[in-house]
């Protein structure tokens, strides 16, 4: 694994080699997903490439109400006994997603030099980086919803009221802040949505 490789979260789960299952821990890195396993003697790896992951499913069977399927083009992978299925196979999606989006644009992921390397297991930095991972989604959410430049970034966002003079009414929906935009949205769909740039504003 490169020595720059980011550790984004691990997890208790175990996977499934034939149909013998082997209980271990599944981490999440930036660019891969990987699972070792050491019991009674005998070692089980598995690395796989994000950018090699073709489909994320997650399936319930009689056996196993909660598994997630990772297929490749060449192979198929399962895992299970996940103590908060949802939350990994959100992690995975968008660990996917991020480094297709990579290949895409040809680009790679900036982080903080700070950050957890692959090898160490600091939960705390391990959060640190699942938290910039989340902002940056949460970013990218708010410029799809208002068409914005592909570098604004989301400060945060609040539920609130907004008066529209033309028709006398309090309109409920949420204000998003970011870098460069106050952003306004109804909660009724397409009822009403406002952008203000931050230089047309005088305090």
């Amino acid at each position: 694994m490169p020595e720059e490789e980011k550790l984004v979260n691990y997890y208790s789960c175990s996977y499934w080699k034939g149909k013998v299952p082997r209980q271990g821990w599944v981490y999440l890195s930036i660019n891969h997903l990987c699972f070792y396993s050491f019991l009674m003697g005998k070692e089980a790896k598995l690395v796989i490439r994000w950018v090699d992951i073709t489909q994320l499913e997650k399936n319930a069977t009689l056996l196993f109400p909660d598994m997630i399927k990772v297929s490749t083009r060449s192979s198929e992978h399962f895992f299970s006994v996940f103590l908060n299925i949802s939350e990994t196979f959100k992690l995975m999606e968008q660990l996917a997603n991020i480094a297709m989006r990579q290949l895409l644009d040809n680009e790679g992921f900036e982080q903080d030099r700070s950050l957890p390397k692959l090898k160490k297991k600091s939960p705390k930095k391990v959060s640190a980086l699942k938290r910039d991972l989340d902002a940056r989604a949460k970013s990218e959410r708010y410029r799809a919803l208002f068409r914005l430049p592909k570098d604004e970034k989301l400060d945060g966002h609040t539920d609130c009221t907004l008066w529209t003079p033309f028709n006398k009414m309090h309109i409920l929906g949420q204000m998003f802040v970011s870098t460069n935009y106050i952003c306004f949205t109804s909660k009724e769909e397409n009822l009403c949505s406002l952008i203000i740039p931050l230089r047309e504003v005088n305090i």
